[in-house]
C-alpha cells in the first residue's frame, strides 16, 4: 500500500509485516488489524449513509428552495394584481365621478334654461295679465258709458 491510496478494510486485512528478531507477535497483530478494518467499515459505512443522507437533504433543500421562490413570485404577481386592481378602481371611480359632475352639470343647465324660460313664461304671462286687464277695464268703462248715455237718453 503506498502513500496516495485510501485505507481500506480489504487493504487493512491483507497487509502484511515484516517480521524482525523479537519482532511483533502475528497472532496479536492479525487480530488489532481485523478490528481496525472493522472499526474502518463501520466508519465508511456510516460515510456512505451520512453522504447519501446529505444528498437526500440538499435535493430537499433545493425543493423548498424552489417552493419558497415560487410562493414569493406568486405573492409578488398577487400583489401586483391588487395594486393594478385598485389602480384600475381608482381610475373608474375618477371616470364615474367625472361623468356624474357632466351629468349634474347637463342637469343644472337644464333646469337654469327651463327657469329662465318659465320666467320668461311668467313675464309674457303678466304682461297678457295687464294687456287683458286694459283692454277689460277699457270694454268695461265703454259699456258703462253706453250704459249711461241710454240710461240719460231714456
Amino acid at each position: 500500500m503506498t502513500v496516495n491510496e485510501p485505507i481500506t478494510p480489504a487493504a487493512i486485512r491483507q497487509q502484511e509485516f515484516s517480521t524482525g528478531w523479537r519482532g511483533y507477535v502475528s497472532g496479536e497483530v492479525r487480530t488489532f488489524l481485523e478490528e481496525v478494518a472493522e472499526a474502518i467499515t463501520v466508519l465508511m459505512q456510516e460515510n456512505q449513509t451520512l453522504r447519501s443522507d446529505l444528498a437526500r437533504q440538499e435535493e430537499d433543500l433545493s425543493e423548498y428552495k424552489r417552493r419558497e421562490q415560487l410562493l414569493k413570485d406568486t405573492l409578488i404577481n398577487a400583489q401586483q394584481v391588487i395594486e393594478a386592481m385598485k389602480a384600475n378602481a381608482q381610475k373608474e371611480a375618477e371616470i364615474l365621478i367625472h361623468e356624474a359632475e357632466l351629468k349634474a352639470e347637463r342637469i343644472l343647465q337644464e333646469a337654469f334654461s327651463r327657469q329662465g324660460k318659465i320666467r320668461n313664461d311668467i313675464d309674457e304671462l303678466k304682461r297678457l295679465k295687464t294687456t287683458f286687464t286694459s283692454q277689460m277695464q277699457g270694454v268695461l268703462d265703454s259699456h258703462q258709458r253706453l250704459l249711461a248715455e241710454s240710461g240719460a237718453a231714456e
